[in-house]
């Protein structure tokens, strides 16, 4: 048995082992509403999966197989790392990171996002591995921190590495983000994490200095984005600048631009992964390399979030982001413990605490510092360079 296949098979035990201990607890009554929601996620993590397989005679044929975790933790929030398709002899791999309200209870859910993207990236050629290794945010407050993205961002940077020795050479990475998870994905990136390609949608923003693709993804790595129609957490630009405007990377139609009955249309904040989409098929081309065959949009805010008498919605919901977001940071501040405190804590009966509060004093910083190397005081003061304008290039 190769290093993989122990892998997938240990996490199998583990989960295995998590089953018999929450189902002893539910047979005895001293189980939790909670402990009862996690046995039946450990029982559905469990089920084999049927997938399409050719056959010695080049039918396609329908398998039972067991599913493949790198990693899983039924602890907690929970966490799972799985692996969708053959990822040693996979052509093209994709990593799919979640964004916020997920758990190991929703899990399945971001799975089956990963089967679409490998569906329309050719199943035969793709292997996607979708990376929850993080505790997503759950609610607006924790949202609105990057405590969960700096935390994370290390911890993704690390698995992009070493998919290096997990894939077959010569196969192409695409890291595909959605939501709070672009923000774990800058911060990998930030840490030193490399893809091949890089796909964002419906990003807040990486932090306050990014305003570029050249300020976290490196040469000859490309960035693409979308940005759906009525997608208020993009307009927010809570984290940061919109990708979506910037002038270095590559913007996609998330609707068809020939508008055929057949297509089917994506708006608002969750619909880039529908079926039959643009977006998603745009998705597909960039993970399995088409990328002649990708469509492009440059529309602005307003003209996506138009209402009656050519007033429209945009706009004006940016600006009270942005004055929301520099009131929480200003709050965020107040709250960030001094060097002292946090030294004072660091020498108390936990060293644990000082632990949590450098955790705190990066994140504060990551808010308001610079990049090392990148000419950082002039891009903390929010001096932006060439960042695309809200509406159609000339």
């Amino acid at each position: 048995m190769d290093e993989l296949a122990e892998r997938y098979r240990a996490n199998l035990e583990l989960l295995e082992a998590a089953r018999v201990r929450l189902q002893a607890a539910a047979d005895a009554g001293t189980a939790d509403d909670a402990e009862r929601r996690r046995l039946e996620t450990v029982k559905e993590l469990l089920t084999p999966v049927t997938e399409s397989a050719v056959d010695a005679e080049g039918n396609v044929v329908a398998v039972l197989r067991s599913r493949q975790f790198l990693k899983v933790d039924v602890d907690g929030q929970g966490r799972a790392v799985e692996v969708l398709g053959d990822v040693q002899h996979a052509k093209n791999v994709a990593v799919l990171v979640p964004g916020m309200g997920n758990s190991l209870d929703t899990f399945r859910g971001q799975s089956d996002r990963g089967d679409l993207i490998r569906q329309e990236a050719r199943p035969s050629e793709t292997a996607v591995v979708v990376w929850l290794d993080y505790d997503s945010p759950h609610g607006l407050v924790q949202a609105a921190s990057k405590a969960a993205a700096l935390e994370g961002g290390p911890r993704l940077a690390e698995f992009l590495n070493e998919l290096d020795g997990l894939k077959a050479d010569g196969a192409e990475v695409t890291a595909v983000a959605h939501s709070y998870g672009t923000d774990v994905l800058g911060q990998a990136l930030l840490d030193g994490g490399r893809a091949k390609r890089v796909v964002m949608t419906g990003s807040p923003g990486i932090t306050k200095y990014v305003d570029e693709a050249a300020d976290f993804v490196q040469p000859p790595t490309r960035l693409y984005v979308e940005r759906a129609p009525g997608d208020y957490v993009a307009y927010s630009e809570w984290h940061g600048p919109d990708p979506a405007t910037f002038p270095d990377a590559i913007r996609m139609a998330t609707n068809d631009p020939i508008a055929n009955d057949e297509a089917v249309s994506v708006h608002w904040h969750n619909e880039y992964y529908r079926p039959n989409s643009e977006a998603l098929r745009n998705i597909g081309r960039v993970v399995r390399g088409d990328l002649n065959s990708i469509t492009t949009t440059d529309t602005s805010r307003s003209a996506e979030t138009k209402l009656v008498l050519g007033a429209s919605w945009g706009g004006p919901l940016n600006a009270v982001a942005g004055a929301a977001s520099k009131v929480y940071d200003g709050i965020a501040s107040l709250t960030k413990p001094s060097p002292a405190s946090a030294r004072a804590a660091a020498s108390g009966e936990a060293g644990q605490s000082g632990g949590e509060l450098g955790a705190v004093e990066r994140a504060g910083a990551a808010g308001q510092g610079a990049v090392p190397g990148r000419g950082g005081a002039a891009r903390a003061t929010g001096v932006t360079r060439g960042r695309r304008g809200e509406g159609p290039r000339r």
